[in-house]
């Protein structure tokens, strides 16, 4: 099991970078689309759900609704049918009507690409607005931070944040801007391949030796020992010291002689007989 990560330790984020497109030079998005509606309703019924389960629920609902004005005038109940699969399908239904109802009152139907916009649409924060701004339209504004890159951003110690907004703010000081939209598609797949949640195949990852949270052999032996290190410290710590000397205090003398006490000398021999 993999460890937290440790942000203590320097991680060098451009090998990172260069491992990972080495492993996944084609990553990109996995959400089935054609254009940039049918990726944000995708985006929006990937909430709580996998690519893969979205990706065979869209094309029926494309082929109703295949553009927001359609969307926008779906009657809420089958709209819940279809998408009631993905889960959260009422609270998903509604994002997705007050989506199109949005484009199409706001923007003329078209999906905006601009950030501000697209967060002011029912369902959409700021993780859907990059997906959508990078991978449609290719602006880099930000770090797309899901699950995985979450939880692959803490383990490499690039990060000890939990919110998103907080864990892009951290990966986008880190990393050249060019490697915002690349980084955060392959950190996925590498999260969806090798990484796992539970389980993670640290002896099938090329990030392993740089990770200071891979679980490899000698790894956990060198942490046990810095573990045991720690522990003598607190011990020397919390050693008792012996009751310090008052100040000024005289050093303890044996017992003074009285003046003009003599000696005392040994039993005298007696004298050998002739």
């Amino acid at each position: 099991m993999a460890r937290p990560g440790n942000t203590t330790r320097a991680v060098p984020v451009d090998a990172i970078c260069e491992r990972l497109a080495a492993r996944w030079p084609d990553a990109r998005c996995e959400l089935d689309h054609t254009n940039a509606f049918e990726l944000l309703c995708a985006t929006i019924l990937a909430a709580q759900s996998t690519d893969r389960l979205v990706n065979t629920v869209t094309p029926a609902l494309f082929k109703h609704w295949p553009d927001a004005r359609a969307l926008a005038a779906a009657p809420q109940d089958e709209l819940e049918h279809a998408v009631h699969s993905t889960g959260f399908f009422r609270m998903k239904a509604r994002h997705l009507l007050g989506m199109a109802r949005a484009l199409v009152e706001r923007h003329d139907g078209e999906v905006p690409a601009d950030m501000e916009a697209l967060c002011e649409l029912p369902g959409v924060a700021r993780k859907t607005a990059n997906v959508i701004l990078g991978t449609v339209f290719g602006k880099d504004e930000g770090v797309v931070v899901d699950t995985h890159v979450a939880r692959l951003s803490q383990r490499l110690g690039l990060t000890r944040e939990t919110d998103p907004a907080k864990i892009e703010k951290d990966l986008m000081a880190q990393l050249p801007k060019d490697q915002w939209r690349p980084f955060a598609d392959r950190l996925i797949w590498h999260g969806r391949r090798v990484c796992f949640a539970k389980q993670p195949a640290c002896g099938l990852c090329d990030l392993a030796p740089m990770c200071p949270s891979a679980d490899v052999p000698g790894r956990e032996m060198e942490t046990v020992t810095e573990k045991e290190k720690a522990k003598a410290k607190e011990k020397e710590k919390e050693k008792p010291k012996g009751k310090p000397k008052a100040k000024g205090e005289p050093k303890a003398k044996g017992k003074p002689k009285a003046k003009g006490e003599p000696k005392v000398k040994g039993k005298p021999k007696a004298k050998k007989g002739r």
